[in-house]
C-alpha cells in the first residue's frame, strides 16, 4: 500500500514538475532584465572603442558594442536609448540597447567628457547636453533631428553635467568646471549660461538629490551642496576620498560617492558623511540598482563589483578588462 502511495505521489510530482518549470521560466522572463553598460577601455594608455553590457542577473559579460575612440561617459534617455560620448573622435553616439547597434552619431566639441539628457528637442524627443573638456563648452544635440546646436560657453575644463527640472517644467543644467573650480548653470530652453557658482577645488562630478545638487571636488576631497531653488552653494563637507562619481538613491535622501578604494554613503540632509565601504580597487564610476539595494562600482583596474548597501558586503568582481570610467544601469 505504501509502495503504491509513493508511486502515485511520484507520478503526481513528475506530472506537476513541467508546470512548475514552465512557471519558473515564465516568472524569470517576466522579471525585468537589468543590464549594466560600462565604458570599458576608456584610457589614454589603452584607447579602446567599446561599451560593454553586463547582464546583472547572470553576471555574464555580453558582446561589446563598438563606438568611437575613448568612450568616456553614458546616459539613458527616458525612451531607453543609450547616449555615449567618445573623447578620441569628439562624437556623441546613440546605442539601441535592445539590438546592441549604434543608431546615430554626430560630431560635438573637442574631447567630450560628459553627457546628460534634458527635455526639449524636435517632437519632444529631448536634448543631449555634451560637456566638451578641451573646448570649454557644452554642445546641445537635438535628439529629434540628431543635429548639434551652437556650443554654449562655460568654465574651464567641463567634466560633468547634471540636469534638474523645476516645478515650472524649465530645465537647468549644472556643469562642473574642473579647471575653474566652479559650476556653471545653463538655462536649457534659452541655451544660455548663467552666473557661475564657486565650489571646491577641482569639481569632478555632480548629481541631483532632494532639493540640492551635490558637487564632488576631486582636488580638495570635499562635497559642495548647491540649493537648487536659489543656486547658492553651501559650506563644503569633507570627504574621506577624492570623489570620482556620485549616485543618488531614488528617494533623493542618500547619495553614494566613489573615490580611491571606497564608496561612501552620504545623507543628503546636512550633508552627513557616513563610513566608507572598502573596495578591492580604485573606483571610477557608480550606479545603483533600480531597487537601490546594490551599488555597482566600476573599478579602474578593469572590474565591475557589486556592493550590498544594507550589509556593506562587497561581492565577486566581474572582469571586463581595460580601464572602465563610467557605468549606467538599464532595466527593461
Amino acid at each position: 500500500m505504501a509502495k503504491c502511495a509513493r508511486t502515485v505521489t511520484a507520478a503526481l510530482l513528475l506530472s506537476v514538475a513541467p508546470l512548475l518549470a514552465d512557471g519558473a521560466r515564465a516568472m524569470a522572463s517576466a522579471a525585468p532584465a537589468q543590464t549594466a553598460w560600462v565604458t570599458a577601455d576608456a584610457s589614454v594608455t589603452l584607447p579602446g572603442t567599446a561599451v560593454t553590457p553586463v547582464d546583472l542577473r547572470t553576471r555574464a559579460r555580453q558582446h561589446a558594442v563598438s563606438v568611437g575612440s575613448l568612450p568616456s561617459a553614458l546616459a539613458f534617455t527616458p525612451g531607453g536609448q543609450l547616449l555615449v560620448v567618445s573623447q578620441g573622435d569628439d562624437t556623441l553616439h546613440e546605442i539601441n540597447p535592445r539590438t546592441h547597434s549604434v543608431t546615430h552619431s554626430v560630431t560635438v566639441g573637442l574631447e567630450p567628457d560628459a553627457v546628460a539628457y534634458a527635455p526639449g528637442g524636435t517632437d519632444g524627443k529631448g536634448l543631449a547636453l555634451v560637456a566638451n573638456l578641451d573646448a570649454d563648452t557644452v554642445t546641445p544635440v537635438n535628439l529629434g533631428t540628431w543635429r548639434a546646436g551652437r556650443p554654449i560657453p562655460v568654465g574651464s575644463e567641463p567634466v560633468a553635467i547634471a540636469v534638474t527640472v523645476g516645478g515650472s517644467g524649465l530645465a537647468t543644467a549644472l556643469v562642473a568646471d574642473f579647471g575653474s573650480n566652479q559650476v556653471t548653470p545653463i538655462n536649457v530652453a534659452a541655451g544660455k549660461a548663467g552666473p557661475s557658482i564657486a565650489v571646491g577645488t577641482g569639481p569632478e562630478t555632480v548629481a541631483i538629490a532632494a532639493g540640492v545638487a551635490l558637487v564632488g571636488n576631486f582636488t580638495d576631497d570635499t562635497l559642495t551642496p548647491i540649493t537648487l531653488a536659489t543656486l547658492q552653494a553651501g559650506p563644503p563637507v569633507a570627504l574621506p576620498v577624492n570623489p570620482t562619481d556620485i549616485a543618488v538613491a531614488s528617494s533623493g535622501a542618500t547619495a553614494y560617492v566613489t573615490g580611491g578604494r571606497s564608496v561612501v554613503p552620504v545623507t543628503v540632509a546636512g550633508p552627513v558623511v557616513g563610513q566608507p565601504i572598502t573596495l578591492p580597487g580604485a573606483a571610477q564610476g557608480v550606479a545603483l540598482s533600480p531597487d537601490n539595494a546594490l551599488a555597482w562600482v566600476a573599478l579602474q583596474a578593469g572590474d565591475l563589483v557589486p556592493v550590498t548597501l544594507a550589509t556593506r558586503h562587497v561581492g565577486r568582481r566581474i572582469h571586463l578588462g581595460g580601464h572602465p570610467s563610467a557605468v549606467v544601469i538599464d532595466e527593461r
